[in-house]
């Protein structure tokens, strides 16, 4: 019975760190090195099983950009619904922002109607900088 109770302390470790983190796309190794630091012992294989449950329960979502890099997940707010929006993420702090822009709509429709294809908006991310990120840059530059 107590390794019942010990799972479900690394299951709340594990959704409450996304919870904590829900504006960002978390990889499955900084979750573990969080849970490391706050003393929670897991091993990887027992994060990716949760994640897995966590889905299952639409409380996670997983967003895989190609074959060669790791999955990124993200808790999944009631607040928002990423099917709806484009996302873009910031490659120097890991930020990412949920974009509702009437231009980026515009464009999807475009695409949709000149070239017959439909977007996945659940799953686009662009890669970029942050605004914050690209100020502090440009104060370290001069």
């Amino acid at each position: 019975m107590s390794n019942g109770g010990y799972k479900t302390r690394q299951r709340e470790a594990i959704l409450d760190y996304l919870i904590d983190h829900k504006d960002s796309h978390v990889t499955v190794n900084s979750i573990s090195d969080h849970l490391e630091k706050d003393g929670v012992r897991v091993g990887v294989t027992t994060i990716y099983r949760h994640l897995d449950k966590l889905l299952e329960q639409g409380l996670v979502r997983k967003y895989t950009v190609d074959g060669t890099t790791s999955a990124c997940f993200q808790y999944a707010s009631s607040d928002v619904s990423c099917h709806e929006h484009y996302h873009l993420k910031c490659e120097k702090c890991g930020k990412l922002i949920h974009l509702h822009c009437d231009h980026a709509s515009e464009m999807c429709r475009h695409i949709f109607d000149e070239h017959g294809f439909m977007i996945d908006l659940y799953r686009t991310v662009f890669y970029g900088i942050c605004k914050q990120c690209k100020e502090r840059k440009d104060n370290e530059e001069e």
